[in-house]
């Protein structure tokens, strides 16, 4: 008699977020007897429940070594090797804040507490995995890897990947950007007034006007495609004109300067363009396209400089183009998470 083996379905990201999720919950907050309880029968309305939440503290223990090591200080980067595809030793963003762990829950969620005891929120997904509970508030919302071309009024907007933007609070014409990247394009008959919000800063592009707004992780960069645009932040007014850049600081306008524009409008056309950037900001950047995360370990990869051509369409090409440029260890795990070394 010949033995049968047949292959589970695969987990879907709706049903890896409740696992995630409901791992959470069990960890950060207080849990109730209903909590339990709920907990129970979510595991009970299906198999695949608990095949995902299995899954998920799998996952959640597996990359408690990288997220220790990120937590950790980073050594000094090593001297670049002088090869062309090449990283500051960044840590990925830990939020730390004093929490209460309950040894019952610790021994419940096994392995999975110890990735969590690195100091993820709640509010913050683990590495990005689903998004942060103030994005699901946005007006306009992209999800990771999604692009999306929306009008509002007469301005046709293109948003790149994981990209939040909210109505003004006042109601007045115009969007504010909270995160991510965006292309604005103005008809040339459209009215003035529609005024793009973002990081503190008011742009007012004139009408004809093409212009990207990038705002991500606190790197504030507003570009002129095309036309003109006006931008303030606090006293001082700046017009930009195509192919010039603002760059934003914390309080003021950091600096205006021409820039090349390739690479800042390749996301429209399908591909990433990097130019000797270090390869953790590379990461951080593809990471927002692709489904799962990247994540560099140790200190000297992420200080190599990089300068590639990446399509969005094979964008898992890159983790092949690192292994074979360095040598570097790939682990694959669940979830779309794959470790470099």
């Amino acid at each position: 008699m010949t033995d049968m083996k047949t292959t589970p379905a695969p987990i879907s990201a709706d049903l890896q977020a409740q696992a995630h999720d409901w791992l959470l919950r069990l960890q950060t907050g207080p849990v109730t007897a209903a909590d339990a309880e709920a907990f129970r029968r979510w595991r009970a309305q299906d198999p695949g429940h608990a095949l995902a939440f299995a899954q998920a503290r799998r996952l959640w223990a597996a990359l408690a070594p990288a997220l220790q090591a990120s937590a950790a200080p980073a050594e000094a980067p090593a001297a670049n090797a002088g090869v062309p595809l090449s990283a500051s030793a960044a840590a990925l963003p830990v939020r730390q804040r004093p929490r209460r762990f309950n040894p019952g829950r610790r021994a419940f969620l096994g392995g999975a507490a110890a990735a969590a005891a690195v100091g993820w929120v709640a509010v913050q997904s683990p590495l990005g995995l689903w998004p942060a509970l103030d994005a699901l508030g946005a007006d306009y919302r992209t999800a990771t890897g999604e692009r999306r071309d929306i009008s509002i009024g007469s301005v046709a907007v293109a948003m790149a990947a994981r990209t939040t933007m909210r109505r003004p609070a006042d109601g007045s014409a115009g969007i504010v950007v909270t995160e991510g990247e965006a292309q604005f394009a103005l008809p040339a008959s459209a009215a003035t007034g529609f005024v793009i919000g973002v990081d503190g800063a008011r742009l007012m592009p004139a009408p004809g006007a093409r212009v990207n707004v990038r705002c991500v992780g606190g790197d504030t960069r507003i570009t002129c495609l095309a036309g003109r645009a006006e931008l303030v932040r606090g006293t001082r007014t700046v017009v930009l004109q195509p192919s010039w850049q603002a760059r934003l600081t914390a309080d003021r306008i950091a600096s205006v300067a021409p820039v090349p524009t390739d690479g800042i409008d390749a996301w429209r056309r399908g591909w990433l363009v990097f130019d000797d950037q270090p390869l953790q900001d590379v990461v951080d950047e593809i990471n927002r396209y692709r489904t799962g995360r990247i994540v560099l370990t140790g200190s000297a990869l992420p200080a190599r400089r990089v300068q590639a051509r990446i399509p969005l369409a094979r964008i898992d090409t890159f983790i092949d183009l690192v292994r074979d440029a360095y040598g570097a260890k790939v682990v694959s795990m669940p979830g779309g998470v794959v470790l470099l070394s």
